[in-house]
């Protein structure tokens, strides 16, 4: 059963333009049924994502039976779309009457023409791509698998044609082009080989597999094609493809044993790593045994490895035991079996983990038990020992004196643990902090362990000769590399122990970036607030966001700066911790003069260096339309009136429009946006004009043809009274009625 609506398209298939180009889609509905019909002719989401409208197009038409209509939507090309084919759909409805045969969709297309590209006329040959791609939908090439594009070349002039088509972006290795024979050619018509030739009307195809090397990166590429006919050599015809090569991950790790057995050296060993994915892989290692106590110290040469793709490095271990004297004396030896584990830098995925190793710990050589004999002897010594340590008291050590962590993030404060022994002989401490910025602290015992919170949240306790510190904050807190030196002194003001602890990093927070830059539109009225969509990544460093306009020549329009610490000031934003984005939605700025401006966002951080921006976004601002709203004569409005010599007119204006305005009222000269001025006639004065023009070029004029009649003329005649004799101004318009616009809300 047919459908009772027909539709009709024009133009059917694909529409071609250039950014900042109108195009227009007319739709014809036909009432087929046998009823009175509501319809809805609107299009999709699509379409206004495309043309950056605030609403779909959406028409509602009232039909009756064998009834028609045609339907117009403006197609606006947005003027920084990118070069694509953009698809969208036509949907005509009728749920009330014909809800069993709609809605229809009618799929369109929009070809978004290169800048350089040659306009297409009727009869010149045409080209469309499948898959279509633009920058917002890229086509995804999946590694290993070529990504074919099929071109359909049309001839559409009378006479028989040659097309080639090239790549001038890409290098020759990364396509393959294929002409395809459509097995139906006439004597004389060759395809197949470097080209293509088609006969007057008909079409062709060409495959173009894309298939770059194993080593190309990841990322979003775009390549323009172009056809070249043999005939039109001038003629270009351009399109782009959208790619989108996904990243690969993949690694492979060995490791391989150098020096597995050890009785006096360390164990040796070798970590062979190979980029096999399409993305710049940053490595490092580390290692820790596979045992509740750790016995080992493994040293990584070098710490870190960049790789590119398709690229493999060796990174060296030492794996060394911590304390020799637990080295066993007899037997086959210790097995150490320990775990190496791989941590990417970017924190990309890691996939891949290397297996457990073992280092066998040899015992240790027969001379050794030499060292029986002097256990021995020293057994003898300890009655001298213990003799000494009853007359002398215990020496002043540090023990234990190390950072909770030897790498935090910038914010955080360095702790440090100590204690130390025979603290009844201590007077003082000193903490000298080296690094990055150098300090030195005195530390006074009672503000230690005293109520008062000198020690910054540390816990320090002093029992049985021992004082023990925990959790004590250091004065680094800038970015660098830092290590900790603690001397206590003795009661003479001696230093008399020391300890130094192993280097600790600050790790500085990434500065504010802004990613992107977006307005709600890109052409606005005179007097409309711009309003703006800003992203910035990283935003903890941030103070304060400025949002600047720019002229065309460079001049700062406006600018909005933002504090961060005003909460008032960031009701348009918000922050998401996880991903550490602050989101600015529908910031408003105000333009008040007409133009074309350049809108940045600057942000200034607590480090005051430079972030990078992404590109300024572009907008437009309209000139307020130049309108001449009131013009009379003695209050009348008609294009010619009749007075008398000697009689006073009145004149009266106003200008509607922007402030830089050239008004001449003739013949009396320059005058203001609005007035009135009162004028004695005479015969001299037949003709009284008022001309306004503006710097963007825009003109307007209107007039009165004035016929004076001698004062002696018959009493009662109406001064106001257009003369049937005079001819229509010829600086008066002649303005058309406009067409009634048939109410959306119509019903049968």
């Amino acid at each position: 059963m047919s459908s009772p609506l027909k539709v009709i398209v024009n133009p059917p298939g694909v529409q071609a333009g250039m950014p900042g180009e109108t195009l227009e889609l007319h739709v014809v509905v036909i009432n087929q049924g046998d009823q009175n019909a509501i319809i809805d002719v609107f299009l999709d989401e699509a379409f206004q994502l495309f043309t950056q409208l605030a609403i779909a197009p959406y028409e509602r038409v009232a039909l009756g039976p064998q009834q028609s209509i045609e339907v117009t939507f403006q197609v606006p090309i947005p003027i920084y779309t990118l070069a694509g084919t953009y698809d969208y759909i036509l949907i005509v409805d009728a749920p009330q009457h014909y809800p069993a045969d709609t809605p229809i969709q009618y799929p369109q297309q929009i070809k978004v023409l290169l800048k350089e590209q040659t306009i297409i006329r009727e009869f010149d040959p045409t080209f469309s791509l499948q898959p279509t791609s633009n920058s917002g939908h890229p086509l995804i090439f999946q590694s290993g698998n070529p990504l074919q594009v099929a071109i359909k070349v049309e001839n559409r002039s009378s006479r028989v044609d040659s097309f080639r088509l090239t790549c001038p972006d890409l290098d020759e290795n990364w396509f393959t082009t294929r002409y395809i024979t459509t097995g139906i050619e006439n004597a004389g018509i060759l395809s197949g080989g470097t080209r293509i030739e088609l006969n007057p009307a008909t079409s062709g195809q060409i495959l173009l597999d894309f298939h770059p090397p194993l080593d190309v990166f990841a990322g979003s590429y775009s390549f323009t094609l172009r056809l070249h006919s043999e005939n039109s050599p001038n003629l270009v015809m351009l399109d782009l493809v959208y790619v989108q090569i996904p990243p690969v991950y993949r690694l492979d790790l060995k490791l391989n044993t150098i020096l597995g057995k050890i009785r006096r050296s360390a164990g040796k060993y070798e970590i062979e790593v190979a980029n096999l994915g399409n993305t710049v892989r940053q490595l490092s290692f580390s290692a820790k045994t596979q045992a509740e106590e750790e016995l080992c110290n493994y040293i990584f040469t070098p710490p870190s490895t960049k790789l590119l793709p398709s690229k493999s490095a060796v990174v060296n271990l030492t794996v060394e035991p911590r304390d020799r004297w637990k080295q066993p004396l007899s037997g086959e030896g210790t097995s150490i079996g320990f775990q190496v584990d791989t941590q990417d830098i970017d924190r990309l995925p890691l996939t891949e983990i290397i297996p457990p190793q073992t280092l066998v710990w040899q015992s240790r050589p027969w001379w050794q038990f030499w060292l029986l004999l002097l256990v021995i002897l020293g057994l003898l010594g300890g009655g001298g020992l213990l003799a000494w340590i009853l007359f002398y008291p215990h020496p002043l050590t540090i023990e234990n004196f190390a950072t909770e962590s030897r790498k935090i993030d910038e914010g955080d404060r360095v702790l440090l643990n100590w204690e130390v022994h025979n603290s009844q002989q201590m007077e003082s401490l000193k903490l000298v902090t080296k690094g990055t910025v150098p300090s030195e602290r005195e530390l006074n015992i009672p503000e230690l362990i005293g109520d008062r919170d000198n020690a910054e949240g540390a816990t320090c306790s002093q029992q049985h000769k021992l004082l023990s510190c925990r959790n004590f904050k250091t004065e680094a807190k800038e970015p660098g590399k830092y290590t900790f030196e603690l001397k206590v002194f003795d009661r003479n003001n001696k230093a008399i122990a020391t300890k130094l602890t192993e280097e600790v990093e600050i790790v500085a927070k990434p500065e504010p970036e802004v990613k992107e830059i977006k307005s709600d539109k890109s052409t606005y009225n005179s007097g409309e607030k711009v309003l703006l969509d800003f992203v910035v990544q990283n935003p903890d460093k941030l103070t304060s966001i400025a949002i600047v306009a720019k002229t065309e020549d460079g001049k700062i329009a406006t600018e909005l700066k933002i504090e961060r610490d005003k909460s008032e000031q960031l009701k348009g934003c918000d922050l998401e911790p996880k991903t550490r984005r602050l989101d600015c939605s529908n910031l408003p700025i105000k333009l008040d003069r007409a133009g074309k401006y350049q809108l940045e966002v600057i942000t200034e951080s607590k480090s005051k260096k430079p972030s990078s921006t992404p590109p300024p976004t572009k907008i437009e601002v309209l000139a307020k339309a130049l309108k001449i709203s009131k013009f009379t004569l003695n209050g009348s409005e008609a294009g010619s009136i009749v007075l008398q010599e000697g009689e006073n007119l009145d004149i009266a204006w106003q200008i509607d429009g922007e402030e830089d305005i050239q008004i001449e009222l003739t013949p009396f000269g320059t005058v203001p946006k609005s007035g009135t001025k009162q004028v004695q006639i005479t015969s001299a004065l037949t003709q009284i004009s008022l001309t306004a023009s503006d710097k963007y070029g825009h003109k307007e004029t209107k007039g009165f043809s004035i016929k004076v009649e001698a004062s002696n003329s018959t009493p009662g005649s109406n001064p106001l009274t257009p003369s049937p004799t005079l001819p229509a101004d010829p600086l008066s318009p002649n303005p058309t009625q406009p067409k009634p616009k048939p109410s959306k809300d119509l019903s049968i």
